[in-house]
C-alpha cells in the first residue's frame, strides 16, 4: 500500500498529539500513524530525536515499520507541486499563505484545526450508496407506496458528498465508450462535469481506461471524445487521455478513482441517455480514510483504491495489454499524478 506524504509544522504534529482523544483530532493522529511517510518542519534529526525523547507518541510514530519521519526545512515547493494524495497540516501562521490551496491545488491542506473536521469526515462519514432507478422502477415503487430517493444522475449521486479536495481522476469501465457510445454525453460527459472542480489552478488529470478486445473502439472515435471533452469548457487546464487496452479481466469492475475518494457502479458509468436512467445501477461513494481504525485491514477502502492504481499503472505503464493491434493511447501529453507515483 502506497504511502501518503504528510508534511506536518512541529506546532501541528504537538497539537494533535495534545487533542488526540477528541474527534478530529483523534481521526488526524490514525492517519498519521498508519498512512504516511512524515515531512516535519524542524530544525534537525538531533531535535526530532529529542522530541521523540520527551514525547512517547512521536517515539511510537518514529518506530513505525516501513514508514519514515524526515526532516525538511520547508514544504512550500512540495505545496506549490502536489502529488495525488498528498496531505499538508498547517497552522497559522505559517498557513496563511496557503489557506485557498485546497480549492487551488486540489489537495488536502489544513489551514486551522477547525479545518481538520475535514479529514475526519472523510474518516467518519463519507460513505455513500447510490441507487440511480430507471422510471419503471420508480413508477414500480410510488405503486407499492414506497419512499425513495430521486436519483438521476451522476451529478445527483455526487451531491450529498463533496469528493473535494480533487485535482486527478481516473475512470475504469470496460464498454463506457463500445455499447454505450451514445449515451457519452448525458452520462460521461455530466459525470465529468460533476468531478472537475471550479478555482483550479494547476491542471485537472482525467485518464479513462477501456477494453478493446474485438478492436470496437475505433481511435477516431475516441479522438472525438477527447475533443467533446474539452469543448465542456471546463477550463483550459483539463488535460485528458483515453486507454484502449486488452486486458479486460483487470479491468472488470467499473470504479472511478480521484485523490482521496472510490468510486463504484455496478451497471457501469454509461447508463444514462436523455431519456433518463436505462438500468437501474446500484454503487458507493468511499473516501479512502473511511474507518482508518480499522488499517492494516486488506479490505479497507485504502487497500482497494491502492491495489487498483497499481494495477492500472501495469497498463500505463508497464504497457499490460498495450502490445495488441487493439490496443492504442490517444489524448494529451501528461502523466496522470494518480498513476505516476
Amino acid at each position: 500500500m502506497a504511502a501518503h506524504r504528510i508534511f506536518c509544522t512541529k506546532d501541528t504534529l504537538s497539537e494533535v498529539i495534545r487533542l488526540r482523544k477528541d474527534r478530529p483530532y483523534s481521526t488526524v493522529l490514525s492517519i498519521i500513524e498508519k498512512l504516511g511517510d512524515i515531512y516535519l518542519e524542524i530544525g534537525s534529526n538531533a531535535e526530532l530525536l529529542k522530541l521523540a525523547a520527551t514525547n512517547p507518541v512521536v517515539n511510537k510514530i518514529l518506530k513505525r515499520p516501513a514508514r519514515s519521519i524526515k526532516c525538511v526545512n520547508s514544504a512550500l515547493q512540495d505545496i506549490k507541486e502536489p502529488r495525488a494524495d498528498d496531505i499538508f497540516l498547517l497552522l497559522p501562521p505559517d498557513s496563511k499563505p496557503y489557506s485557498n490551496y485546497r480549492e487551488k491545488m486540489g489537495v488536502l491542506l489544513t489551514s486551522s484545526l477547525t479545518d481538520m473536521q475535514v479529514i475526519d469526515d472523510m474518516g467518519t462519514s463519507h460513505l455513500r450508496p447510490f441507487n440511480l432507478l430507471t422510471a419503471v422502477q420508480k413508477r414500480k415503487l410510488q405503486e407499492h407506496g414506497e419512499e425513495y430517493e430521486d436519483i438521476s444522475s451522476w451529478k445527483d449521486v455526487l451531491a450529498t458528498i463533496d469528493v473535494a479536495p480533487i485535482n486527478a481522476a481516473v475512470i475504469i469501465d470496460n464498454y463506457l465508450l463500445s455499447s454505450n457510445f451514445d449515451r457519452r454525453k448525458p452520462s460521461l460527459y455530466n459525470l465529468i462535469q460533476a468531478l472537475v472542480p471550479n478555482g483550479l489552478a494547476i491542471p485537472f488529470h482525467l485518464t479513462i481506461f477501456l477494453y478493446n478486445k474485438n478492436g470496437e473502439l475505433k481511435k477516431e472515435k475516441m479522438e472525438q471524445v477527447i475533443s467533446e471533452i474539452h469543448e465542456l469548457k471546463l477550463g483550459p487546464k483539463i488535460q485528458v487521455s483515453i486507454v484502449a487496452h486488452t486486458s479486460g479481466n483487470v479491468t472488470h469492475d467499473r470504479n472511478i478513482l480521484t485523490n482521496y475518494h472510490l468510486i463504484t457502479s455496478g451497471h457501469g458509468f454509461g447508463i444514462i441517455d436523455y431519456r433518463g436512467v436505462k438500468e437501474n445501477a446500484m454503487g458507493e461513494v468511499k473516501s479512502t480514510f473511511h474507518n482508518i481504525g480499522f488499517l492494516p485491514s486488506t479490505s479497507s477502502i485504502k487497500h482497494q483504491h491502492s491495489h487498483i492504481l497499481d494495477w492500472m499503472k501495469d497498463i500505463y505503464i508497464e504497457r499490460r495489454g498495450m502490445e495488441s493491434l487493439y490496443a492504442f493511447e490517444v489524448g494529451d501529453d501528461f502523466n496522470n499524478r494518480l498513476l505516476s507515483e
